[in-house]
């Protein structure tokens, strides 16, 4: 009597006839061959959290912490461990890393390689160009402050951490006030200050704190533009010394803050004016309140930009060409078309200054 065959069996990983299934397959390419095989653990772990980040809320404590830096865990995991994998022969890692640089590129590469011809990247006039600087202050004198914006030439500067002594410089000085006519300028001995320098008229200001928040109509030649400009707090972070391990990250103030500033996105939006936000924001694009931020307006990085774009770095790394992370954004909506933008490192402070054109319609 022959036996009926079982329902169900197990997959057949091993096959007598030589053949190797598919999920046998699988299996050899992840199984560890190697003690180096065993630093796949971190390129797995850095994927999982990305994604899942990526659709939910981490909250409070190292795992929040990670998110602010999740694009810069992802680049260097895969430059530190790539070699490992390649000289150690580990397959296992290197399929890891693969599957890390796969979800990285789905999750970032938007933001550092913008699609040729978007929002007028191909070639565009240039109808309106900005600079935002957060000066960080106590950082330099006043009369560094007016030497290193008299070489700018955008049409509109936007200052961060404004203090009243450079405030005053500017104010007294020919070269600015000559090509700069309009201003408001509301510095502050914390580092909330702000002011805005500008080439067009403005015919409405408005400022508040907290949130460090300027609102201004300005009048350009090809009509009204509305300029926000604002500077939220930063999360707080808790530190374990001596090492220092971030064992807390709350961002329920800073949140707050922007989503105040939010409030006079939303009106201008709804308004149906021509709008540019410009400022230090301090969060960074894998944060959930980036996010919260920027819904319903263009990023100027990403539409036209090449590269991270980041702009902060710490103050004891003020002397690399580079920042660290991106938290110092232009953004626009309404008919302003971004065309370019760029960041110079080049000065003291921890923080890049960063340029932007734009097209008008």
């Amino acid at each position: 009597m022959v036996e009926p065959p079982d329902a169900f069996s197990m997959p057949d990983f091993d096959r007598s006839d030589g053949r190797t299934s598919i999920a046998g397959r699988l299996l050899g390419v992840l199984r560890p061959r190697s003690r180096w095989d065993l630093l796949a653990v971190v390129p797995l772990f850095l994927a999982v959290f990305a994604l899942v980040s990526a659709v939910a809320i981490v909250g409070l404590g190292p795992l929040a912490f990670l998110q602010v830096l999740e694009e810069q865990a992802v680049l260097v995991v895969l430059v530190a461990l790539a070699p490992v994998a390649l000289l150690a022969r580990a397959r296992t890692l290197g399929s890891a890393l693969l599957g890390l640089a796969l979800v990285g590129g789905c999750l970032f590469g938007s933001t550092w390689i913008s699609a040729p011809g978007a929002s007028g990247a191909s070639g565009g006039r240039n109808d309106l160009s900005a600079m935002t600087w957060n000066l960080q202050y106590r950082t330099r004198t006043p009369a560094e402050t007016v030497a290193q914006l008299q070489n700018v030439t955008t049409d509109i500067i936007a200052l961060e951490e404004l203090e009243p002594d450079p405030a005053a410089a500017i104010e007294a000085d020919a070269t600015l006030t000559t090509r700069y006519p309009y201003r408001l300028m509301v510095p502050r001995v914390t580092a909330w200050g702000l002011g805005v320098l500008s080439r067009f008229p403005i015919s409405e200001a408005e400022s508040s704190y907290p949130p460090a928040h300027l609102s201004l109509l300005l009048t350009t030649p090809h009509g009204p533009l509305r300029l926000i400009v604002g500077h939220p707090n930063h999360a707080d972070i808790s530190l374990l010394t001596p090492l220092p391990v971030p064992v807390a990250y709350d961002s329920a103030n800073r949140d707050e803050e922007i989503a105040a500033i939010r409030q006079r996105i939303d009106a201008s939006l709804a308004a149906g004016e021509r709008l540019l936000v410009l400022g230090d924001f301090n969060t960074t694009p894998t944060e959930p309140e980036f996010k919260v931020l920027v819904a319903g307006l263009k990023d100027t990085h990403v539409e036209v930009g090449l590269g991270p774009g980041w702009t902060w770095r710490p103050s004891r790394f003020a002397f690399l060409p580079v920042g660290f992370i991106r938290i110092d954004l232009q953004l626009s909506a309404g008919s302003i078309r971004p065309t370019s933008t760029a960041m110079d490192c080049s000065l003291p402070g921890d923080h890049c200054r960063l340029f932007g054109t734009y097209e008008l319609d």
